[in-house]
């Protein structure tokens, strides 16, 4: 099979290449490596050119969810790898997705495991509040949702489906596109992907978990997904059904004491995602509809 990379990317000169050169960097070599700059005001473009991507521009910022699009739009290989700019894959990443691909012609999708390339208090945060479900290094199993942070589909399974023009729950929305066509989507552990998160301060933090919960509140509306109760009483957010989630996830996979250092910051970053969460919640009462996909004018 042919593997198609696609790296969705806005402004980001100074980690683009380090995406770029660890999807070249593999032991089953892409077919090709695709950096789809979104309307960056930097020298992205430039920054994935120098460390081997080819390189397609948007006139107008588009979202991650647009990006992608254009680079599926793009591609040539038989596999569609999505890998965000911030994120370092292993060297065994595409051997590993193709071993996948072959043992099964039900699996789909293949995602692993998610660590944190940023030591420190909001790397650790932003690791244990969004990607808890990705942390488990113990087994291989099916998942309903594997963000696009690092995935890889067979282009078979993809076919004339892209993402929603957004940067809110894009991924969710594809996966269970994807799961409603039939398939597996298969979290393999032994993938470790490295996620270099750029924007780690008090600010983002709060900013991020709040875009988090107009995430939760946007998925749940349109998709069965676990906690779809919440869109219907919101109340229920208030026992901070979330954080217990994560908490279970931490000790379980051996970082309670982590936890326990932890426990005030991820309280504050639930009261975010709650307040993402009403917030969309009042936006859709009073539009009563989400972002839809747009057409995308771009330059090569």
């Amino acid at each position: 099979m042919r593997v198609s990379v696609i790296i969705p990317c806005r402004n980001g000169e100074r980690i683009v290449g380090d995406a770029v050169r660890s999807a070249l960097d593999q032991t089953e070599p892409p077919a090709e490596v695709l950096v789809v700059d979104d309307a960056s005001t930097d020298r992205t473009a430039e920054a994935a050119r120098r460390a081997g991507a080819r390189v397609i521009r948007t006139e107008t910022r588009r979202n991650a969810g647009g990006a992608r699009n254009l680079g599926v739009d793009a591609a040539s290989g038989d596999v569609y790898a999505f890998l965000d700019s911030d994120v370092i894959a292993p060297r065994d990443w595409l051997a590993r997705v193709l071993l996948a691909f072959e043992a099964d012609s039900e699996i789909v999708g293949v995602g692993g495991r998610v660590t944190n390339g940023r030591p420190g208090l909001y790397g650790d945060l932003d690791l244990y509040l969004n990607h808890s479900e990705w942390i488990d290094d113990r087994r291989t199993s099916v998942k309903n949702l594997i963000p696009t942070l690092a995935i890889a589909f067979r282009k078979s399974a993809v076919g004339p489906l892209r993402f929603v023009e957004t940067n809110l729950g894009e991924d969710a929305s594809f996966c269970a596109a994807i799961r409603e066509k039939g398939g597996k989507l298969w979290y393999d552990p032994a993938i470790l992907m490295t996620h270099q998160h750029e924007r780690l301060n008090a600010r983002t933090f709060w900013r991020r978990q709040v875009d988090c919960g107009r995430t939760i509140y946007r998925t749940r509306v349109l998709h069965d997904r676990p906690g779809r109760v919440l869109v219907r009483y919101p109340i229920l957010l208030f026992l901070f059904p979330h954080l217990w989630i994560v908490l279970g996830r931490m000790i379980r996979s051996g970082r309670a004491s982590r936890a326990v250092i932890l426990l005030p910051w991820l309280f504050v970053g639930e009261i975010a995602r709650i307040a993402g969460f009403l917030q969309a919640r009042r936006q859709f009462k009073r539009t009563g509809a989400f972002e839809l996909p747009r057409k995308i004018e771009v330059r090569a």
